[in-house]
C-alpha cells in the first residue's frame, strides 16, 4: 500500500474510532447529565458554570498554540514534545496560583462565597490538562485515534459514578467538582499508558522557536475566539443572574454534545490528515470536500430532530425545573448546523500552515461579532436574545471562513453550498415530518419515541429517493469495510 493510501486509510479508520469515542463518551455524558440534573439544582450548576468561563481562558494561555503546532508539524519528535511539555507545565502552575489568589475577587463579582474553595480546588485540573494536551497532540500527530477510545470511555464512566454517588449523598456542587477532576486525572493516566509517549529531559530553544512561529498566531486566534465564546455567558451571569447562566449552559450543552460528537470528530481527524497532504492543493480540496459532505449529512438530522423534540426532552428527562432551558436548546440547534462549514474551512487553512490567515479571519470576525452582540445587548433585555445573536454571528462566520479557500485550495462558495444544501434540505423535510407526528394526541413518552423512529426512517427514505451523494458514499464505505475492501 502506498504512503498516500495508508494515510487515507488511517484517516477514515480514525474517523470511525474517533466517532465511536465521541459518541460513546457523549452518550454517557448525556445520561450522567440527566441524572445529575435531576439530583442537583440550577443553583449548583451555576457555580461550576462560572468557573468554566475562566478555565476556558486559562487553558488557551497554557497551550499557547504549541499543541496545534505539534500536530501540524509533519516530523515532530520526542524533543519537540518534551520542549512543549516543559513550557506548558510551568505556565499551568503560574496560572493555577493566579486563579488561587483571584478566587475571592471572582466570588465577590458574582456574590457567591462558595466560588472561593471551588475555584481553588478545580484549578488543579489546569496542570493536569496541560500535560494531557501534549499527550493528545502526540496521538493526533500519529493518527492513532484508536488509542483514545478506552481512556475517554473509562474516565467518563468512572467519574460519572463518583459524581452521581456524591450528588445522591447530598454533596451538591462538589459532586460536579469531583466528577470533572476525576475525569481529568483518570484519562491522563490511561492516555499516558496507551500512547507509550516518551519524554526526554531536554529542552530546545530552536525547536520552540519554530513551533512558536506557527503557534503564536494560533494562540492569538484562540484568545480572540475564546473571548467571543465566553463573553455571552459572562454577560448572562453578570447582567441577569447565575441561575440564568445555568439555564443558558444547560440549553447549550446538549446541542453542543451532539454537534461535537460529529464536528469535533471530523475536526480532530481532518487537521492532522490534511497536514500530511499540505503540499498538494488537489488532495487538500478533495479531502475537505468529502469531510464537509459526509459530516453535514450526519449532523443536520441530529440537530434538526433535537430542535423539534427538545420540549419533550426537557419535560421527560430533566423535569420542570429546567424548562427555561428549552428555548436555548432550539436556538443552539440552529446555530450549530452551520458549524461544520466553519470547521472544515478553518482546518484546511490551519493544516496547510497559513496560521496568519487564521489570525486575520479571527480579528475580522470577532470585531463584527462584538458589534452584533453589543447591539443585541443594547436593544434587548432578555438572555434569550443574547443567545439568538449567536445565530447571526454563525452565518457571518460561515461566509468569512469560506472566503480564503476560494484561492488557497479552489473551494468556491457555490461548491460549498452544493456540498451541504442537499443535506440541509432533506434534514428540514425530516423535521417537518417529525413535527407533524408531535401533534398526535398520545402519551408524551410514546409520542417522543415515535418522533425519533419516524425521523430516522424518513431521513433514510428521503436520502434514498433523492439519491443523496453522502448517503451513497456512506453505504459504499460501510459495505467496503464489512467486505474487507477499501473505498477511500
Amino acid at each position: 500500500m502506498s504512503e498516500t493510501s495508508n494515510i487515507k486509510s488511517k484517516a477514515f479508520s480514525g474517523v470511525i474510532w474517533k466517532m465511536a469515542e465521541r459518541m460513546g463518551s457523549q452518550f454517557v455524558s448525556i445520561i450522567v447529565g440527566i441524572i445529575l440534573a435531576r439530583l442537583l439544582t440550577p443553583e449548583d450548576y451555576s457555580v461550576v458554570a462560572v468557573v468554566s468561563i475562566f478555565f476556558v481562558f486559562c487553558n488557551v494561555f497554557i497551550t499557547g498554540g504549541l499543541n496545534t503546532a505539534l500536530i501540524q508539524k509533519k516530523d515532530a519528535d520526542e524533543l519537540d514534545f518534551s520542549t512543549v511539555l516543559f513550557v506548558s507545565l510551568p505556565i499551568s502552575v503560574i496560572i493555577y496560583l493566579i486563579m488561587f489568589f483571584a478566587a475571592p475577587v471572582i466570588a465577590n463579582l458574582y456574590n457567591k462565597e462558595i466560588l472561593v474553595p471551588v475555584i481553588r480546588v478545580m484549578s488543579l485540573t489546569l496542570i493536569i490538562t496541560a500535560y494531557q494536551g501534549v499527550v493528545s497532540a502526540k496521538i493526533s500527530n500519529d493518527l492513532a485515534f484508536k488509542k483514545t477510545f478506552i481512556p475517554a470511555f473509562v474516565s467518563i464512566a468512572i467519574s460519572a459514578v463518583i459524581g452521581i454517588i456524591m450528588a445522591y449523598k447530598g454533596f451538591g456542587v462538589w459532586a460536579l467538582v469531583a466528577q470533572q477532576m476525576s475525569s481529568a486525572i483518570i484519562s491522563s493516566i490511561i492516555l499516558t499508558y496507551v500512547s507509550k509517549i516518551k519524554f526526554k529531559i531536554a529542552f530546545s530553544f530552536e525547536r520552540l522557536k519554530k513551533l512558536f512561529d506557527y503557534g503564536w498566531k494560533m494562540f492569538i486566534s484562540s484568545v480572540i475566539a475564546v473571548i467571543y465564546d465566553e463573553i455571552k455567558p459572562l454577560i448572562v451571569g453578570v447582567k441577569f443572574s447565575t441561575v440564568d447562566l445555568a439555564y443558558y449552559n444547560k440549553g447549550k450543552s446538549y446541542p453542543q454534545m451532539l454537534n461535537s460528537s460529529i464536528c469535533d470528530t471530523i475536526s480532530a481527524v481532518l487537521f492532522p490528515v490534511i497536514s500530511k497532504f499540505q503540499d498538494s492543493r488537489e488532495d487538500v480540496l478533495s479531502i475537505t470536500r468529502k469531510f464537509m459532505q459526509v459530516s453535514s449529512y450526519i449532523v443536520t438530522p441530529v440537530l434538526v430532530g433535537f430542535f423539534v423534540v427538545s420540549d419533550n426532552f426537557i419535560e421527560l428527562l430533566l423535569t420542570g425545573k429546567w424548562l427555561p432551558s428549552s428555548a436555548y436548546i432550539k436556538i443552539f440547534c440552529v446555530s450549530f448546523i452551520f458549524n461544520i462549514v466553519q470547521t472544515a474551512n478553518l482546518q484546511a487553512i490551519r493544516a496547510i500552515g497559513r496560521s496568519d490567515i487564521i489570525l486575520k479571519l479571527e480579528i475580522i470576525k470577532k470585531t463584527l461579532f462584538f458589534i452584533i452582540i453589543a447591539l443585541f445587548v443594547f436593544f434587548s433585555d432578555s438572555p434569550y436574545m443574547l443567545a439568538v445573536s449567536g445565530i447571526v454571528c454563525t452565518l457571518v462566520a460561515t461566509a468569512i471562513n469560506a472566503y480564503p479557500n476560494r484561492k488557497l485550495i479552489g473551494y468556491k462558495y457555490r461548491q460549498q453550498l452544493a456540498d451541504i444544501l442537499p443535506n440541509i434540505t432533506i434534514g428540514i423535510a425530516m423535521g417537518v415530518i417529525v413535527y407533524c407526528i408531535g401533534l398526535l394526541s398520545i402519551t408524551l413518552l410514546f409520542r417522543t419515541v415515535l418522533q425519533v423512529v419516524t425521523g430516522i426512517l424518513s431521513y433514510v427514505f428521503l436520502s434514498f429517493i433523492t439519491k443523496n451523494g453522502s448517503f451513497k458514499y456512506l453505504l459504499s464505505f460501510i459495505k467496503g469495510r464489512i467486505g474487507g475492501t477499501n473505498n477511500d
